[in-house]
This record gives structure tokens, sequence and C-alpha cells, in this order.
């Protein structure tokens, strides 16, 4: 049986929770606010200290940390010198030579830190099939009703840009425009791959619509990802469905079973575009 933690049991750390329940793994929990953890079936178990946990749970397999995205570096750095494969929620950190700091302190470890890149593991993202198909410019959108931690770009078109990279590879950011209208915080983003592919981008909190949906401009036609239903639509009118399997449950069995550390290099070059733009 696979032993995993996580750090941080809130809104999104409980649906770690859930995942790791449903895959049958041995876990435990680490929130530094009791009353959080005792939320929580007394089957697992809580600490409300991190090096208590660490060196109580030695052996874990991994750990993920679904904190404030402030706190991520220095708890990722305390999990690999512990010897632990450690992934964090996105973003991962808010400095360039934090987020580069830790993963030359995996390498030299040997420990795998990665970055949640749970839309990769979406329906719509996994089954796409663009091979015979001359990808021309991607028109994004991810529009929220709600609001994030620390900006509509790197709480929302953080999804986008590591699709985009692993689609078309790494990207130059060449402009932003970011305003706020009322309650509506839009960011409109400008980017190209390396191969000259254009995406233009736009995420927003509170916005009066949901809308999650990538316009593909192609040789033959536009496909549409509707990530709302998590669904494809060809240019030829075939209509790909959601399939039966989860993708945070994916992305984390796949973690645990198979750690990799290209998460953390696309998350490098995100950021390194990101502070171009936002200092």
């Amino acid at each position: 049986m696979h032993k995993v933690g996580i750090v941080g049991t809130g809104r999104m750390g409980s649906k770690y929770i859930n995942k790791f329940d449903i895959l049958g793994y041995d876990a435990f929990l680490v929130d530094k606010e009791k009353t959080q953890l005792e939320q929580f079936p007394s089957k697992f178990r809580k600490y409300t200290d991190l090096d208590e946990a660490l060196e109580a749970e030695k052996s874990a397999d991994a750990i993920f940390v679904v904190t404030s995205p402030t706190s991520h570096i220095p708890i990722a750095q305390k999990i690999i010198h512990h010897g632990i494969n450690v992934m964090v929620e996105k973003p991962p950190a808010l400095d360039i030579y934090d987020l580069e700091e830790t993963i030359l302190l995996a390498q030299k470890s040997d420990i795998i830190f990665g970055v949640s890149e749970i839309e990769l593991k979406s329906s719509a993202v996994r089954n796409l099939d663009i091979s015979n198909l001359d990808v021309q410019a991607v028109k994004a959108y991810r529009l929220n009703l709600g609001k994030g931690y620390i900006n509509p770009f790197l709480d929302l078109a953080w999804h986008d840009l590591y699709i985009f990279y692993k689609l078309f590879g790494k990207f130059k950011i060449e402009d932003v425009k970011d305003k706020k209208e009322e309650k509506t915080h839009l960011v409109q983003v400008f980017a190209k791959s390396q191969r000259g592919i254009p995406i233009d981008l736009e995420v927003a909190w509170e916005n009066s619509y949901l809308k999650r949906e990538w316009v593909i401009d192609t040789n033959k036609g536009q496909l549409v990802l509707n990530f709302v239903e998590d669904k494809i639509l060809y240019p030829d009118g075939t209509v790909v469905e959601k399939d039966n399997q989860d993708k945070l449950e994916l992305m984390i069995e796949e973690f645990v079973k198979n750690p990799s550390q290209k998460s953390a290099l696309r998350a490098l070059n995100i950021l390194e575009e990101f502070i171009k733009f936002y200092k």
C-alpha cells in the first residue's frame, strides 16, 4: 500500500484527501489548525506540526502541498530535505530564484519535485488528437465566477499556459493586459510558442458568467475544447464526450507511481515569463 501525506486540508486539500481514500492509500494529514483536522475521519493520522509529521512518516512515497502559494517553497524544501517526493499546487512560487533553487535542491537530493498540472489529466486534453491537423492559432478563455489567491494570471492563466506548453512546447509571452471593471478582474495574455503558434488567452476573477474553452484554428477548421463539459468538438463534427476518469485522481496516482520533474520545469518557464510583466 502506498503511503502519502498532505499539507493543507482546506477546500482543495479536502479533495485530495477524498482521492487518497478512493485510491486506498495509507494517508496522513498536516494542518496547523487542529479544528481543521478534526473534520476528517480518525483513520487518517493527523499532525499540526510538519517537522513531527516528517519524522514520524519517513517512509512516505509522496507528500502533496496544498497551502497558500507563499508557503509552497519552504514547505517543499523541508520535505525534500527529508528525502520524500513532493508535489505543490500552482502557482509553485512567486519568485523565480526560489523555484530554481528548489528544483536544483531536488535534483541534488535525487528527489522528485513536481507542480500540480491537473488540467493535463482532463478528458479533453488526454483524448485530444491533433496529429493530422495543422494548428494555426489558439483563442482561450478561463472566466471564473470566484476569486483565487494571488491574481488571475497566476491562479487561472497558469492552467492554460502549462497545457499550451505541453501541446506546443516552450513559449514567450509578448504582452499582458490587466484591467478591472467593477468586481471583475480580467487579464488578457498574448503568447507565442517557439513553433510560432500564438495564443490569445483571457482569464478573469468574479466574472458574470463561467467560460472555460479553447477555440483552436486549424487547416481543417475550428476545434473546440470545452473544459466545463470536458469534451472535444473536432472540425469535422466529431464529438468526444468526457470519459469516466477523474483528473485529480489520475494526477495523484501518476505522481505516486511514476513521479516526474517535467511539471516543475514547465512551471519555471511560466514563472520566467510571468515576472516580465508582474513585479
